[in-house]
């Protein structure tokens, strides 16, 4: 009987049409991992800290960002409200009365009626630059071997208008001419109102997506501190979590009407929207 030797399977060639849906499949996938190593990084690169933020472009982002939550919350909008913009300075000797000259110069559309007061705590220098749409105080709070540490605060004035982008342009003005004393510095916020809206905590969480850190109630006024990746600064506070978004609510007797205070990275000062700000 005849045997016929073991030969191999015959191959079947893939034709063009399978060649080519292989192809795209191997491509398609390629694609997928691309996108998934990608989404990953930003993901990586959202967790990391803001430090490489430089401290003015921290301002304008995170002040641009309270604009816009604030404006449908406030009764009279944001450019009605009252600002507040801090500045806290690390210098050397010589800081305060340097940065006093560059701020409170007597040239056109400078500071007007200025004010100095020698207090317990240190010096404090006040006038209203109506280019900056409002007053500018420097306090000198601390003299040690480090140097002096001082204060800056811009008030809004609450009777005039404010728009965005002036606001903008005159923190960045303040905060260039701070840093030609010294880049050690940090900000501050604050914006305050009258509410249009008994639940505007409620709604403020939701717009920018914020995480409780506490909460406080006391004689009219409920306070809760929150974190938000949707800002670039933040703080530890004392029960060891970081913050950066602080909302208050305080019902006033006299008016019957209900204040709205926003601070970044908290508040400082007064609750009530019809005091003087004082961060």
């Amino acid at each position: 009987m005849y045997i016929p030797k073991n030969t191999p399977p015959a191959r079947h060639r893939k034709s063009a049409k399978q060649r080519a849906k292989q192809t795209k499949v191997g491509i398609m996938l390629a694609m997928l991992v691309i996108l998934i190593c990608a989404a990953w990084a930003m993901w990586q690169a959202d967790r990391e800290p803001k430090e490489a933020t430089s401290a003015e472009q921290l301002l304008q982002h995170d002040l641009g960002e309270l604009w816009l939550w604030s404006d449908d919350q406030m009764k009279s909008s944001s450019e009605e409200a009252q600002w507040s913009i801090r500045w806290n300075v690390t210098g050397k000797e010589g800081a305060m009365e340097e940065l006093t000259q560059q701020m409170f110069s007597q040239e056109p559309g400078k500071a007007s009626s200025i004010l100095v007061q020698n207090q317990n705590e240190g010096k404090t220098v006040t006038g209203v630059i109506p280019s900056y749409g409002g007053q500018v105080s420097i306090s000198l709070t601390q003299i040690d071997s480090n140097g002096e540490q001082l204060m800056v605060i811009l008030e809004t004035n609450p009777t005039e208008m404010t728009k965005k982008n002036k606001l903008l342009q005159v923190t960045a003005e303040i905060s260039a001419q701070i840093a030609r004393i010294s880049p050690a510095f940090t900000t501050s916020m604050k914006v305050q109102g009258y509410t249009k809206n008994s639940q505007a905590i409620q709604r403020l969480v939701r717009l920018t997506d914020a995480k409780a850190v506490d909460h406080y109630e006391d004689k009219g006024t409920t306070s809760d501190m929150f974190y938000t990746r949707m800002l670039h600064s933040a703080i530890t506070v004392e029960n060891g979590k970081t913050a950066n978004l602080q909302i208050a609510l305080h019902k006033e007797t006299n008016s019957d009407q209900t204040a709205l205070t926003i601070g970044v990275p908290v508040i400082t000062g007064e609750y009530s929207a019809n005091a003087t700000a004082s961060p």
